[in-house]
């Protein structure tokens, strides 16, 4: 096994790692998480000499979350931290490990259509 190899593996490990060790019981997850995320996808693109940017998460996914509002006065408060819909990180997530399993760690070559 290469050096490059060898990096594919770890930060796929760290995809994953990502993966399992995502806030459970929540339906939004703090930026630092996509912030880890697209540190990630930029080292495999790196290495890897792919482009991967339709991995990422646009940053009109990441918003601040609504504290309160008063009807009365307008007045709204948000949250300093951002916040990203965690079920839209994860399909992303689970998109870029499937596309890593298929093209570098599967060990036959799959095939993609129709079998006569």
């Amino acid at each position: 096994m290469d050096n490059a190899d060898d990096k594919i593996i770890r930060l796929y490990s760290r995809l994953d790692s990502l993966k399992q060790n995502l806030p459970a019981n929540t339906l939004i997850i703090n930026e630092k998480y996509v912030l880890e995320y697209h540190l990630i996808v930029d080292e495999l693109s790196k290495i890897t000499n792919s482009e991967l940017s339709e991995f990422k998460i646009g940053d009109n996914e990441i918003k601040h979350r609504l504290i309160s509002s008063n009807h009365r006065t307008k007045e709204t408060n948000y949250s300093k931290e951002r916040y990203c819909d965690r079920n839209f990180l994860l399909a992303k997530l689970d998109a870029l490990l499937s596309y890593f399993q298929i093209k570098y760690l599967s060990q036959e070559k799959r095939t993609i259509g129709f079998k006569k």
